[in-house]
């Protein structure tokens, strides 16, 4: 989430206002408002709720009219560090959503809600979502920025209820959508975004997460939500270069590459990361009530004789054999190497009522497993009692190691203030134990090896990964809402 800055006062600014970010997201729709502040541990650090001081006016649309059964406004959006105008200054941008029952409202008050960019004027926030055309008027759901045409700005690629959008920066401080221009077309609901060069080109590809088809019920299915509507397919976006107007040409790759090839799950979060450290991105999927997936970027079986589409890689599904096939209602993940052992550990959000997936890299033996479960590092610090969507690893006081940010909600949403649950920070003691603080209550847990003085190392190349952040959060397996079906009309 974050991007190192050689200026120590912007450095810190981004690790507060990141932290506050998540909390904006996740607070959004319910309305809550204040400074919250975190423990006396973290060697000092302060953390306190800027962002109305510093411009970041946002509120999520969603429910702006009453709660509703609708299942993708109960998601709430994503949002992405980037600095789209490269001075230097990490600018935010924030994905808008509102409930498909309130569009009559919102139309007759001036208009559907729209996603926000705000620009970072060394430490002050600007509203430039009109200026820079990133104003998206959609059911939004997550976001991740990359340069993908490699003119030296980032890009911005959306996910949406009804599809995805490719905001193009013009590198004049504005953006044009072009998605299907660049070949991105699917129709359908899609939540998590990351990107990494999988094929070894050097140009930057999609992942894009497919969740529910709320158009195709499964018949006789006694699951729950959303295990008795079909998932949508995961999609994988390989970059072949430029076109003539400079942007770049997609082509969607995924079921030859290897993704999903025996059933399509409901995914929520994805990152990139490197777990055997051959130098090839491999890809962990955190799926809704669906195993987990660990997609491993092997050579092609055969060499390029044998590789039909040229795409010179493919994904193997090693979930269940590498230890990482967590059941539960995945949300969001997030990749780094907390315990300080040079290797990529994983930690997934799950529901309420269900343990968080903490995965630890291991030295695997011959044909043993590479991960190991890592709630014992974690001790009492997490509980059941929250619903956890958005976690990132940032090093709140640059110890070298990297501490844990947890947005929580609760879902089926039926009451702002109610259903808004708090932001967790637990911090990272290194080989002694680390501390969490969730509103007032302090646990403490046990960390396991690691050097104090490393500093982490991810491989994950998504900005931010996936649905970095989200405003609701999925409950228990018994969770039935009753959701409407989306239609085919665009937001």
């Amino acid at each position: 989430m974050r991007r190192e800055i050689i200026d120590r006062s912007k450095a810190c600014l981004a690790r507060v206002l990141g932290v506050i970010a998540i909390g904006l997201a996740a607070f959004a729709t319910a309305g809550v408002a204040g400074a919250r502040s975190s423990s006396p541990g973290l060697a000092g650090v302060h953390l306190k709720d800027v962002a109305r001081q510093v411009g970041l006016a946002f509120r999520q649309g969603a429910f702006r009219y009453g709660v509703s059964f609708d299942p993708a406004a109960m998601m709430g959006g994503g949002l992405c560090w980037l600095d789209y105008n490269n001075d230097g200054w990490l600018d935010l941008f924030v994905v808008n959503s509102y409930s498909e029952r309130d569009v009559p409202l919102w139309e007759k008050h001036g208009g559907l809600p729209r996603s926000a960019l705000f620009r970072n004027a060394k430490g002050r926030f600007v509203n430039v979502s009109a200026k820079s055309h990133a104003d998206l008027a959609v059911r939004g759901d997550g976001c991740v920025a990359a340069d993908f045409n490699g003119d030296g700005y980032t890009d911005l690629a959306v996910t949406t209820a009804t599809g995805i959008k490719l905001l193009w920066n013009d590198g004049d401080g504005m953006f044009t959508e072009g998605a299907r221009a660049a070949g991105i077309n699917a129709f359908g609901w899609y939540t998590a975004a990351a990107v990494a060069d999988v094929n070894g080109d050097g140009r930057p590809d999609l992942f894009v997460a497919g969740y529910t088809d709320l158009n195709a019920q499964i018949p006789g299915s006694d699951s729950g939500f959303p295990g008795n509507y079909a998932g949508v397919r995961d999609l994988l976006y390989l970059n072949e270069g430029r076109d003539k107007r400079g942007h770049s040409r997609f082509r969607e790759v995924g079921r030859q590459a290897g993704l999903e090839v025996a059933r399509f799950d409901h995914t929520l979060g994805a990152v990139f990361t490197d777990v055997n450290r051959d130098g090839r991105s491999d890809l962990y999927v955190a799926n809704d009530e669906d195993p987990n997936r660990l997609y491993v970027n092997v050579a092609w079986p055969g060499g390029a004789k044998t590789d039909p589409a040229h795409l010179g890689f493919r994904f193997e599904e090693r979930a269940a054999a590498e230890g990482v096939a967590d059941p539960n209602a995945g949300m969001g993940v997030a990749s780094a190497d907390y315990d300080g052992d040079g290797r990529t550990d994983l930690f997934i959000t799950n529901a309420r009522g269900q343990q968080h997936a903490i995965f630890r890299t291991q030295p695997s033996a011959a044909g043993g497993p590479s991960f190991a479960d890592g709630h014992q590092d974690f001790a009492s610090a997490l509980s059941t009692s929250f619903a956890g969507w958005g976690v990132s690893w940032p090093d709140l006081n640059r110890d070298g190691n990297p501490d844990l940010v947890i947005a929580n909600g609760a879902i089926p949403v039926t009451n702002l203030t109610r259903d808004a649950q708090p932001i967790q920070v637990i911090e990272n003691l290194g080989r002694a134990d680390s501390r969490t603080r969730a509103e007032s209550s302090t646990t403490v847990c046990r960390g396991s090896s690691g050097a104090a003085s490393r500093r982490p190392t991810s491989t994950t190349t998504a900005t931010p990964t996936s649905r970095s952040t989200r405003s609701g959060a999925r409950s228990s397996s018994s969770r039935t809402p009753t959701p409407t079906a989306t239609g085919s009309r665009s937001p």
